[in-house]
């Protein structure tokens, strides 16, 4: 006989038991861990998530199988959907549709997985949804030196001070402005995510200045998950100061600092059809094609 699934939100208490159920599955896909309980933790407590009603868990046998979130952005609900096996997918998917149509009714939905994750690929298009989307990680061997970055006239470079979050925040809002589905977020969401990450490191956000703007920011950190990885969380550059070589010169600044300290990759997510060039522009930094996700869309809710 087959055992039933059941699917429910999850409890503050299984914090532990939801962050090894994810390192499980992406161990599974990618031969490496995904989360720490600390960064599950942040995600639970952030101020757009109602927890425990936008996370909901599969359980078969008293174990837990697949696992299923929500967040929104403007007008677009993001799903992400993960699972050990096929079979709990379907209803873990059709609830926490449920839960969208519950919480904001007629919102797009945007589901989100890896492209080789062949069980939620298979859920999602069972449920009706078409790949919309793609999006790289991008890597760089350091084990070769790093160019020293050439840095345009008048531009210099620094790393964040305390109290300048706020104006990094502006500089980020402003340089994804014209990104695809962008959608701005208050500053005390923004400083949830980006300040109190469970990896937050100063010295590694580089601020590129003109005459006492920001010009360019790179918000860096070392990976929790993955040893020797530096990654690359946010690069931008405003719109009046752009094509001058600031972005290539933050990430030089950027692999550098990764190889002295003794890190082997670095490390960038990139929307796949981004029409700013930043594709070819991580390529031409040394980087390649690591992964690919995909994103999928749905019709709106009634």
């Amino acid at each position: 006989m087959t055992a039933e699934v059941s699917v429910r939100p999850a409890q503050a208490e299984e914090l532990e038991t939801v962050a090894e159920l994810l390192n499980e599955h992406s161990r599974r896909i990618h031969g490496t861990d995904s989360t720490t309980v600390a960064q599950l933790q942040q995600y639970w407590e952030s101020p757009d998530v109602e927890f425990p009603d936008d996370v909901l868990i599969a359980e078969k046998d008293g174990a837990l199988v697949g696992y299923a979130d929500i967040g929104v952005w403007g007008e677009h609900a993001w799903l992400d959907l993960r699972g050990l096996e096929p079979e709990p997918l379907h209803p873990l998917l059709a609830a926490i549709e449920a839960r969208v149509a519950e919480k904001k009714p007629g919102l797009d939905l945007i589901g989100y997985t890896e492209e080789n994750d062949r069980f939620a690929r298979e859920a999602f298009a069972r449920a009706g949804y078409r790949v919309l989307r793609h999006s790289f990680r991008m890597e760089i061997d350091l084990g070769d030196p790093i160019p020293e970055p050439a840095w345009p006239e008048g531009i210099t470079v620094r790393t964040l001070r305390e109290g300048e979050e706020k104006q990094v925040y502006g500089a980020h809002m402003e340089s994804f402005a014209d990104a695809w589905m962008f959608t701005p977020e208050p500053f005390d969401q923004w400083s949830h995510w980006f300040v109190n990450d469970p990896a937050f490191d100063p010295t590694l956000w580089y601020l590129a200045e003109a005459g006492g703007e920001l010009a360019g920011i790179l918000i860096g950190n070392v990976s929790q998950t993955e040893p020797g990885l530096g990654w690359v969380r946010i690069l931008g550059v405003v719109p009046t100061h752009r094509r001058r070589g600031i972005a290539q010169a933050l990430l030089r600044q950027a692999f550098g600092e990764f190889r002295r300290r003794g890190l082997e990759r670095g490390g960038l997510g990139v929307d796949g059809e981004s029409e700013t060039g930043a594709v070819e522009l991580y390529e031409r930094a040394g980087m390649h094609v690591a992964r690919t996700s995909v994103q999928l869309e749905k019709a709106s809710q009634p």
